[in-house]
């Protein structure tokens, strides 16, 4: 797809057809096109180097003007009109200087984002006061240096695509006229006011000079920082959203391979088209979160990838993946992002999980205490679930969840038995009486199914221990007996670097410190809980932009993940809550 012409109209106008297409309709990428496209992932990088060097420039320039305002300096020939307005008019040289400063600090913060306004106003009041600095004389080799890059910020153009929205634009209209009749309202004030004591009219002169430059400061400051935050995304109408999700499950169930990409279909994610591919995202606070990798032939993963980094530069939005797999890094690396190790995946063989081993013992007296407890595990399809199930279930969920919603934004559905969703599966565990104890949902994954949601019963006493295990075990032979394979259960933070299979340098310090937390939020237990299951361990990762969004990006995922110890990891961390 093309990224529109105006990013306040609705995004995602791709061209693949609402029905499932069959993998073999995808056509292959010609070695030209593959090239092509290879280079645009580097012109994003590219953009991305000049919105990074021009924004921390500017920043500098910024610090330094404000720093002329204690005094004489080395670096007159690089500040932003001084010391042209000290000599034009002392009286005005330090509001025009606090001005120029703060408007330059929050013009770095919108370079940043890729704001075409902030980069058009750099250059103009760089370019000017290069050319005042000339006029004057005044260190004339640095003011050169700084209109020579003022020259080449001019010339970057297309790496600031970030337009205002019309809501923006109201928005700083009304901030202008407010701070215009109260600046003005202050001075008609002062002026009105009269003393005929000329000591106490010196004061009230120098007041209202003050609170003119100070409200003048604030207003401007509010102003362009409206101006140069990222924008928001469109949102659809109920309907319109729904019938994304429905195209979007169609991609998936063609395309999707991985044990997360059915959870690309949550009902907080938007959905961004390409060819026969989908990227799943939400946007929280400008951080673009996208979870799980884009689903779609492998031939397109360049070209979504492309523009889907596009279509979020547009609106000056940073890009984190959450549970990222091995094979996407090269490409999301292409286009600047760095990816840090963030735990393994278990992943069951059913075919190899056999309780009649000896590793499996555990298990197997696990199943055996419950099940001579007249215990029974049912595998359903949503529509089999009768009322009375239903409504035990839902209270079961309810019982153990913290908050108002499922937490996860990259490994749960966020829903349980919805209609909508006829193709994921549920393993229900009942008492001797017919109460349901404990129960999984589980969505479905090329070859097999994987773990959405894990949960037991907390108000019936004391329950048989295993009770968890049991239910997995009995869906894993389900599994194996529907034709299937892979079975995808927890997630298991850090687990290299706790195990000592990092080999990164950093180990020996980082270990000590996952080993505490460890024994303060589970983690080893969980861990621990899925090494019964004698899984393949598959490496996620977290993919982070450039440094100075990672604050910002660590705190939305945490928000994301519904947790509040650290961010991501929310509910891979309360394990007593999952065995």
């Amino acid at each position: 797809m093309s990224t529109p012409a105006d990013p306040s109209e609705p995004r995602h106008e791709g061209s693949p057809s609402p029905s499932a297409p069959s993998r073999a309709a995808a056509p292959s990428v010609e070695p030209g096109r593959e090239a092509d496209l290879r280079a645009a992932l580097a012109e994003h990088r590219r953009y991305v180097r000049v919105r990074a060097v021009a924004s921390r420039v500017v920043l500098v320039v910024a610090l330094l003007t404000l720093l002329a305002l204690v005094g004489r300096h080395p670096w007159r020939g690089v500040t932003v009109l001084d010391p042209v307005a000290w000599d034009v008019d002392r009286n005005v040289a330090r509001p025009t200087l606090v001005m120029a400063g703060i408007s330059l600090i929050i013009g770095a913060r919108g370079l940043r984002r890729g704001h075409r306004l902030a980069w058009a106003a750099t250059v103009a009041v760089l370019g000017v006061s290069s050319v005042l600095h000339l006029a004057h004389r005044l260190s004339v080799l640095p003011t050169v240096l700084v209109l020579a890059a003022v020259v080449w910020l001019a010339a970057q153009r297309r790496a600031f695509p970030v337009l205002p929205s019309r809501r923006d634009v109201r928005r700083a209209g009304l901030v202008t006229l407010a701070g215009l009749v109260t600046v003005g309202g202050i001075v008609a004030g002062f002026a009105i006011a009269t003393d005929d004591n000329p000591v106490r009219r010196l004061h009230l002169h120098r007041l209202s000079s003050g609170l003119t430059v100070g409200l003048g400061a604030v207003f401007v400051a509010v102003l362009l920082w409206s101006l140069t935050s990222p924008r928001r995304p469109v949102r659809l109408p109920h309907a319109a959203h729904l019938a994304e999700r429905e195209r979007a499950r169609a991609l998936v169930r063609a395309y999707g391979s991985g044990t997360l990409d059915y959870f690309a279909l949550r009902d907080d994610k938007d959905w961004f088209f390409v060819g026969h591919s989908v990227v799943a995202h939400a946007v929280r606070g400008g951080v673009c979160l996208v979870s799980p990798d884009p689903i779609g032939p492998v031939e397109e993963r360049a070209e979504v990838w492309a523009e889907f980094s596009d279509y979020a530069a547009t609106y000056g939005w940073s890009v984190a993946v959450i549970g990222a797999s091995a094979d996407w890094l090269p490409v999301y690396e292409a286009s600047g992002l760095r990816s840090v190790y963030l735990g393994s995946e278990a992943i069951v063989d059913g075919p190899s999980l056999d309780l009649a081993d000896h590793q499996h013992k555990g298990l197997r007296n696990a199943a055996n205490r419950v099940e001579r407890a007249g215990y029974v595990t049912q595998v359903l399809a949503p529509r089999e679930v009768d009322d009375e199930t239903r409504a035990q279930i839902l209270d079961i969920a309810t019982q153990s969840r913290r908050g108002e919603a499922e937490r996860g934004f990259s490994m749960t559905l966020s829903r349980l038995l919805d209609p909508a969703d006829d193709d994921v599966m549920l393993s229900v565990t009942r008492s001797p009486e017919g109460r349901v104890d404990a129960f999984c949902q589980w969505v479905p994954c090329e070859d097999g199914w994987s773990l959405d949601v894990m949960r037991r019963r907390l108000d019936a006493g004391k329950l048989p221990n295993g009770l968890t295990e049991t239910t997995v075990v009995r869906t894993v032979e389900e599994v194996v007996r529907r034709g299937g394979r892979r079975v995808g259960l927890n997630f298991a933070v850090m687990r290299e670097v706790l195990q000592g299979e990092g080999g990164s340098p950093w180990e020996p310090v980082v270990r000590p410190v996952l080993q505490r937390l460890s024994e303060q939020t589970q983690m080893s237990s969980l861990a621990a809980f899925n090494e019964k299951f004698s899984p393949a361990w598959v490496p996620r990762y977290v993919v982070l932009d450039a440094a100075e969004f990672v604050a910002t990006q660590a705190v939305v995922m945490a928000g994301a993940e519904g947790i509040s110890e650290l961010p991501v990891i929310g509910r891979f961390l309360a394990a007593r809550s999952r065995t």
